[in-house]
């Protein structure tokens, strides 16, 4: 087949692929080519963005490529994302894929999962093409804050396309250099266009903030609603996963299949009527100078845009509250007499890295303990010198109890906020959804900036509404990387 169609990666959506190859305009195989074309070329050369740790072999995915037009030739396709390309973070495991699972740790190179994490299983049956695995901040940032945010001893720095000179690696965790974390390689990679579709997992903020810094959109689920069984949980607890992609509809088409028989493209209505938000004061909420230092020049750019973006959603027929009332985890704890989200994390680890460590060949490494004493023996790479129950039950329910008297008095039905700020962490104690929309670039240094939306339990269909209505209305707040769309001029 000769391509009749120029595709950009660099701003195609899966629909638009989809569209094309239902016409016939262009082949899963040619897809399959251009993607890992744009791997090859700005992975480990060109802009060096480490946004991989793996790449499938080539033959392989070629061939189920080619298996899967056939396919559609003679049966037609299966559902809206068959033959479409796709990158996992890499910590969901893919041993029958061809493709090793590392967690970003070099303890993991060349060991072998017993079993694919369901996530991947799902994504393949539907016909999704998996060509490689996405970097990230190693072990899902399980290792603690003492790392630049998006960086792993098995892929490197993951950098942002829109940053020019890179992660500072002096600065805060989530400093305005860094493409933030954990899920950074997969976000990196759809705006990059090594996939129009990437998976990532999120404990606390993981998707949602390098999506936001992408300038793509994002979305956990709802936590226990998706099998996260094969994968490396950044704290089990709160662990959830979602997709990162360059539109609404594509995030729905990835939900449809990883939670199946909830027909979320169905609430994309791209209109603000009926929409209530209650929007948190970005001073009151933003992150603190310990993960992001304040900077003038950024934050009276980025908080005037929100309020102009809200103001206008409203003119088009959304309720907004200004100021909304929630309480802080703080105030929770304080209040409710809850343990903390760390507390809990902490505990957890001891039966969450072995129970993924047993999913590998490797009878030396079983527990957490063998984690850390690879990581002492393998200092010079692991730890390198520039790298600066009821319990549960309660602190769920109490900030659950707190969310639902915010939006009472706020009459809303979903929480807005900066995406610079400390709520995907209410929605990860809460067991809530969370997605993310772009909304501007900085004139700081052009990195993107944009808006979280907090849904309750299992109601990632008001996500999905806001999301949808957001994109008709702000559609330039998706624009590619200008260092990749210039990147030929600039040679």
């Amino acid at each position: 087949m000769t391509r009749r169609h120029t595709i950009d990666v660099l701003t195609a959506t899966a629909s638009d692929l989809r569209k094309l190859l239902d016409s016939g305009e262009v082949s899963s195989v040619e897809l399959v080519g251009l993607y890992l074309g744009q791997i090859a070329r700005h992975n480990k050369q060109g802009l060096m963005l480490n946004a991989m740790i793996s790449t499938a072999s080539a033959n392989r995915v070629l061939e189920e490529a080619r298996m899967l037009d056939s396919e559609r030739a003679q049966k037609g396709p299966r559902p809206k994302l068959h033959g479409i390309p796709i990158i996992l973070k890499d910590v969901i495991c893919t041993p029958n894929f061809g493709l090793e699972t590392t967690a970003g740790s070099l303890a993991l190179k060349g060991l072998n999962a017993t079993e694919d994490a369901p996530i991947a299983t799902l994504l393949r049956e539907a016909g999704c093409i998996v060509i490689g695995k996405s970097n990230l901040s190693e072990w899902a940032n399980s290792r603690g804050f003492g790392v630049t945010s998006g960086w792993s001893a098995a892929g490197g720095q993951t950098q942002s396309p829109y940053v020019k000179g890179g992660a500072d690696p002096e600065d805060r965790w989530l400093g305005h250099s860094t493409p933030a974390g954990s899920s950074s390689g997969s976000a990196v990679a759809i705006a990059a266009g090594f996939a129009p579709l990437t998976i990532g997992t999120e404990a606390n903020g993981s998707i949602v903030q390098p999506a936001i810094r992408a300038a793509a959109y994002g979305l956990k689920g709802t936590v226990g609603d998706m099998i996260m069984k094969g994968t490396q949980s950044g704290g089990a607890a709160f662990d959830s996963a979602g997709p990162i992609a360059k539109s609404a509809e594509d995030c729905a088409a990835v939900m449809d299949i990883l939670l199946p028989g909830r027909d979320f493209r169905s609430h994309l209505t791209k209109s603000w009527d009926g929409i209530r938000i209650a929007y948190l004061d970005y001073k009151t909420w933003q992150l603190p100078d310990s993960m992001c230092e304040k900077t003038p020049a950024f934050d009276t750019q980025h908080e005037l845009e929100m309020l102009r973006a809200l103001e206008k959603i409203e003119s088009l027929g959304a309720q907004v509250t200004y100021n909304a009332r929630l309480m802080s985890l703080p105030e929770i704890i304080k209040k409710y007499k809850t343990v903390t989200m760390r507390e809990i994390r902490r505990h957890q680890l001891a039966f969450v890295i072995p129970r993924f460590l047993g999913l590998f060949n490797n009878p030396q490494l079983r527990t957490l303990q063998d984690q850390v004493r690879f990581n002492k023996e393998h200092a010079a790479e692991e730890l390198p010198p520039e790298q600066p129950s009821h319990g549960l039950a309660h602190l769920r329910q109490s900030v659950r109890h707190a969310v639902q008297l915010c939006l009472e008095e706020s009459n809303a039905d979903v929480i807005m906020a900066s995406g610079e700020t400390l709520l995907p962490s209410t929605a990860a104690c809460a067991g809530y959804p969370i997605g993310s929309v772009p909304l501007g670039f900085s004139f700081f240094n052009g990195r993107p900036f944009g808006m979280e939306i907090m849904a309750r339990n299992g109601e990632e269909e008001r996500i999905f509404q806001v999301m949808s209505a957001w994109e008709a209305t702000f559609p330039k707040a998706r624009q590619p990387p200008p260092l990749l769309v210039n990147w030929d001029a600039n040679l």
